[in-house]
């Protein structure tokens, strides 16, 4: 399952950065969450409870996260190659304790700085933060990560208290909500070209399915396992890249993606031996 939501993932990318060649970055979002919203609404007929401010609040900021997240890695999607923005977003683990942090005021342990230390080593080989070689879109590309790390930390909150739908329902409204006045503001249009529905529709199937199998995953194995497995999907992001733009990952790439691994692995392997 984590496979296939890793390679489900990587054809909804493929199909945003071709989509993006004729529509806004904002306007795609509000697309795809509008739809997935409808997809999902039938599913809570029935399921609605009425919800404390805390719950609320927290609903919020993983669908603030989540947004974020899409907004920065699709708009990243258009100025570099998407094996880079795939592994950028791939940081997200080594965000979380960062999040963790400021959210519940809970202190790095001294045993994950290593791991942390790590792969953001590969973050700099990708990244490449010198006067000559940044580039600000890797810098989005890795906001992206940020955001993805807030939802993930926001989603695991929520996990025992709201269904896994409501959770997703809310995130897409939120997310639609949020992406219509930035149509607006960065004056594009919310109207769809006849051309653009087919990729559209793709983005949204995709996503939705690989959301689900991405839900089923972390209910039948643990997150040491689906992890790192799930960092095959920037292999699939490195095919596409290659057959649709012939974009080659160089060695400071590579570099990048091994150190990001490794540190992934050494994450997951401490947690499991904790468990």
């Amino acid at each position: 399952m984590t496979i296939a939501y890793a390679f489900v993932i990587s054809i909804t990318a493929l199909a945003a950065k071709q989509a993006q060649t004729m529509i806004a970055v904002s306007t795609l979002v509000f697309w795809q969450s509008l739809f997935c919203a409808l997809i999902l609404l039938p599913q809570m007929r029935g399921r609605w409870q009425k919800r404390p401010f805390s719950v609320w609040r927290i609903h919020f900021l993983r669908s603030f996260g989540g947004f974020i997240g899409f907004l920065c890695y699709y708009w990243s999607l258009n100025h570099i190659p998407l094996v880079e923005a795939s592994l950028l977003r791939t940081c997200a683990p080594l965000c979380v304790p960062f999040v963790v942090l400021i959210l519940h005021k809970i202190r790095v342990p001294k045993s994950r700085w290593v791991p942390l230390v790590v792969g953001f080593i590969g973050v700099a080989f990708i990244i490449q933060p010198t006067p000559d070689h940044l580039n600000p879109w890797h810098i989005v590309g890795f906001i992206s990560a940020i955001g993805l790390a807030l939802s993930m930390v926001t989603t695991r909150m929520l996990s025992q208290q709201v269904s896994g739908q409501e959770t997703l329902f809310v995130y897409f409204f939120v997310s639609t909500a949020l992406s219509l006045p930035l149509v607006f503001i960065q004056g594009d249009s919310v109207v769809l070209p006849v051309d653009v529905w087919p990729l559209v529709a793709v983005v949204t199937i995709t996503l939705y399915v690989g959301m689900y199998l991405y839900n089923l995953a972390y209910t039948y194995a643990p997150a040491s396992i689906v992890s790192p497995v799930s960092y095959v999907g920037v292999v699939f992001s490195g095919f596409w890249g290659w057959a649709v733009w012939e974009h080659v990952p160089d060695i400071y790439a590579i570099l990048g993606m091994l150190f990001i691994f490794s540190s992934i692995l050494i994450s997951t392997r401490m947690a499991r031996d904790r468990g």
